[in-house]
């Protein structure tokens, strides 16, 4: 029997990315986001993000990942693996920057639901109490 060689590409390459995964899948469906360290002592509870349920939305991994440089988005996308310190939130947003951490959740998060619900699209939580949910 004869096997073409494209044929033989394409079962490796296959092959390669079911054997290896990708970042990607590797996420977590929901992540757990507790700032109450960094919060000033605040009383709010943590925060359960549907991480994949984002990536089912289809937006791009920069629309909410990101390193800026001269106003342009540089992030590597292939260091986006789950318990990678270097691109935590926290690693840039602290205290000492313009936006601290729950400045830079709250804009990024609600500023995305908003802009959603103003185009009339289906959009997620915008108010308090819909994203830290009291047990």
């Amino acid at each position: 029997m004869k096997i073409n060689g494209c044929r033989v590409l394409v079962i490796t390459v296959v092959a390669l990315l079911a054997l290896t995964g990708s970042p990607l899948r590797a996420q977590t469906d929901k992540m757990v986001i507790d700032n109450s360290k960094v919060s000033g002592g605040k009383t709010r509870p943590a925060v359960t993000f549907p991480h994949n349920k984002h990536i089912e939305v289809s937006l791009s991994c920069k629309d909410c990942h990101h390193i800026y440089e001269n106003g342009k988005n540089i992030l590597d996308e292939n260091k986006l693996e789950e318990g990678n310190q270097d691109i935590r939130c926290s690693a840039c947003h602290d205290p000492k920057f313009r936006l601290n951490l729950e400045q830079a959740f709250h804009n990024q998060c609600m500023g995305c639901h908003t802009k959603y619900q103003k185009e009339k699209k289906k959009t997620g939580p915008r108010f308090c109490g819909e994203c830290h949910v009291r047990k």
